[in-house]
C-alpha cells in the first residue's frame, strides 16, 4: 500500500485511516472555536461563511463532514478532489493544483467578499495562498499557516515569505496565536 509516508510512521498513518472513526480523531486544539469565531465576525452576529477546501478525495466526503460536525466546526461547504484521471499530460499542458483552483473559483463566485487563508505549512498550502493573494491582494486579508514539526519545510516556506509585503502572514504553534492576531485586525 503506497501512502505517500516513508518512515516508521507509515503503518501508524494506514491504522488512522483505517480504523480511526471521524469521534476519536482530535482537531488542533481550539480550531473550531476560532473558525466559529471567523464565522461570527467581528459583531459576533454575522454569518460569514467558511469553505473547506482540501486535496482529499471525494470518498473521504462523508468522513470529513463527520470530523466537522463532531468537533463543533461551523458548517460549511466541503470541497474535495476528484480521484486522480490516469492520462500522460502533455509537457506544455501547466495545471494549477485542485485546491488553488477551487480558491479561485470561490473568489469568482463571490466577487464582493474578502477571505482568511488557513492552512498548513508542511504541504503546498503556503505556495497556493501565496500565489492566490498575489493575483486577488485586495480580497485575502490574512493567510494563517499551522507551523509543522519538521525544520527543513519550515524553513523553506518562511524563506518564500521573507520579504513578502502583500498579505498578512502568521504561522502559527496553537489557535491562541491566530485568535489574538484576528482579534488585533479587528477579523473578530
Amino acid at each position: 500500500l503506497h501512502t505517500g509516508v516513508v518512515s516508521s510512521l507509515k503503518w501508524q498513518v494506514i491504522f488512522n485511516t483505517v480504523f480511526k472513526t471521524p469521534g476519536k480523531r482530535t482537531p488542533l486544539k481550539g480550531a473550531a472555536d476560532f473558525y466559529m469565531l471567523l464565522h461570527r465576525g467581528k459583531s459576533g452576529k454575522k454569518a460569514n461563511p467558511i469553505f473547506y477546501v482540501s486535496h482529499s478525495p471525494w470518498n473521504l466526503y462523508r468522513y470529513l463532514e463527520l470530523f466537522l460536525q463532531k468537533n463543533n466546526f461551523p458548517k460549511g461547504p466541503i470541497l474535495l478532489r476528484n480521484l486522480p484521471k490516469f492520462r500522460k499530460r502533455k509537457d506544455d499542458e501547466e495545471e494549477k493544483p485542485q485546491k488553488q483552483k477551487e480558491i479561485l473559483n470561490i473568489l469568482k463566485t463571490y466577487p464582493s467578499l474578502k477571505f482568511i487563508l488557513i492552512g498548513d505549512s508542511g504541504e503546498h498550502d503556503a505556495d497556493i495562498y501565496k500565489e492566490i493573494a498575489e493575483i486577488q491582494p485586495d480580497r485575502i486579508l490574512a493567510i494563517y499557516l499551522r507551523s509543522v514539526a519538521r525544520r527543513s519545510k519550515m524553513e523553506r516556506v518562511r524563506g518564500l515569505y521573507e520579504n513578502y509585503k502583500t498579505t498578512p502572514v502568521l504561522f502559527v504553534e496553537n489557535s491562541e496565536q491566530a485568535v489574538a492576531h484576528a482579534k488585533e485586525n479587528s477579523f473578530i
